[in-house]
């Protein structure tokens, strides 16, 4: 092969890993938005304490894994659960999105205010998402805990309140800069 034909080939292949990557990178910034407005609606479904909205963001097989509580498995055990209830005054804040091909994970922090019965509480969640065939993304797993456990002595009360002041601060910030 002369010179100019091995330029040439490399240049191409140059250009085209490029592309790749740059298809992949739009792919992904794609797949983080609808992420994102999945995880809009999970919020919304909350705050309303709308059962069959939250339901309706999980697969069929989808496992839902409470703090305190056995698994609980498929959309309609998931729907059955929120039904118990939600609180009222939650938020959350997403931190970080990872996508990888059809299948996604967010972590994040959430909060809830105090009420008549309990302090308020601050936590953090992992919930992974997968594209199904339809071309929608939806929770195959959702697991969240609290910072604090009510069954630990209250010997960090000055760093949860700063804890909670914050994320507070943050979640309220965040939702005041969304359109």
């Amino acid at each position: 092969m002369s010179l100019h034909g091995m330029v040439l080939a490399t240049l191409f292949l140059a250009a085209a890993t490029t592309g790749c990557r740059t298809a992949e990178a739009g792919s992904d910034t794609a797949a983080k938005r609808m992420i994102d407005s999945v995880m809009d609606r999970y919020a919304k479904a909350y705050q309303d304490n709308d059962p069959s909205a939250m339901a309706e963001l999980y697969t069929k097989a989808a496992v839902l894994m409470p703090p305190g509580h056995d698994l609980v498995k498929g959309r309609d055990s998931v729907r059955a659960f929120w039904s118990r209830g939600m609180e009222p005054g939650f938020k959350m804040m997403t931190i970080s999105v990872e996508v990888s091909g059809t299948t996604a994970y967010v972590v994040g922090r959430y909060y809830v205010p105090p009420d008549d019965d309990d302090d308020a509480e601050t936590g953090k969640y992992l919930i992974a998402l997968r594209k199904e065939r339809d071309g929608v993304w939806r929770i195959t797993a959702d697991i969240w805990n609290a910072d604090d456990s009510d069954d630990e002595p209250d010997s960090t009360s000055d760093s949860t309140g700063q804890s909670v002041a914050l994320l507070a601060a943050q979640a309220f910030e965040t939702i005041a800069q969304r359109p």
